[in-house]
């Protein structure tokens, strides 16, 4: 597949930061997926449908991209593993249908949230619950009004998003992706910009450390806590579904 910007993939040295960034979310998820029917919505490349599918029962990943979907299911084989073309908005799912529903770095490319999530509260049972991650606005756009990356549409403060998703599910609880380990280091002595380096030319040192750094990120360089969620990288938010079913907004 053809790295666009718009989707992480894996086994790209220069992009090892946004993959393991994003791993480390689907890590936590599968942590929540153990024997549950589990819907992967915007699945992507398919890797963390992948993942999913080594705890869970069944696990269907879904995305829009016909081209997306056939390279997920040629790369990722498993028996209670599937990936369907699908649009996130209006889901091809009973009412109930799944345990989990885990949708990472989805929202903020919608212009429209909200036939989104009503299709998740839709079709989680009554003891579901819905994972959902996307960048932290104070940290993916530092300083500006309008989102940096072209692909996305809205970007959330952890305020912005709780707001939103208490439409829609009964509780929703609040935690943030943090760097750790020798990211949290950089954070310290400034070496690398993980947002910036690709504005940066040739000729910047910072653009050769990223190129030493990058490759050695690993998902144990990264934490996840509910402390000082006002400065987290991404945000995860963990939805309970809604007591007698979706809402009618």
């Amino acid at each position: 597949m053809k790295l666009t910007g718009e989707r992480t993939l894996p086994g790209i040295l220069k992009e090892n930061y946004w993959f393991k960034r994003h791993l480390v979310a689907y890590e936590f998820a599968q942590s929540r997926a153990r024997s549950k029917i589990v819907v992967d919505i915007g699945c992507g490349e398919g890797y963390g449908s992948y993942l999913l599918s080594k705890s869970a029962s069944k696990v269907i990943g879904i995305d829009i991209a016909p081209e997306v979907i056939e390279h997920a299911k040629t790369k990722y084989k498993a028996a209670n593993l599937s990936f369907e073309i699908m649009d996130v908005a209006e889901l091809n799912f009973e009412d109930g249908f799944a345990d989990l529903a885990v949708s990472l770095q989805v929202i903020e490319h919608l212009p429209d949230q909200t036939p989104f999530l009503k299709e998740i509260s839709r079709v989680l049972n009554e003891n579901g619950e819905a994972i959902i991650s996307t960048p932290n606005k104070k940290t993916i756009s530092p300083g500006s009004l309008e989102p940096i990356n072209p692909f996305h549409f809205t970007e959330y403060t952890p305020v912005d998003l709780y707001n939103t998703l208490t439409e829609f599910f009964e509780e929703v609880k609040m935690l943030g992706i943090f760097h750790s380990g020798i990211l949290r280091l950089n954070d310290r002595i400034r070496a690398v910009d993980f947002v910036k380096v690709y504005e940066m030319s040739r000729m910047n040192p910072r653009l050769w450390l990223h190129r030493l750094i990058c490759p050695i990120v690993r998902t144990s360089d990264f934490k996840i806590t509910s402390n000082d969620l006002e400065n987290c990288l991404d945000i995860i938010a963990i939805c309970q579904a809604k007591r007698g079913g979706a809402p009618e907004c």
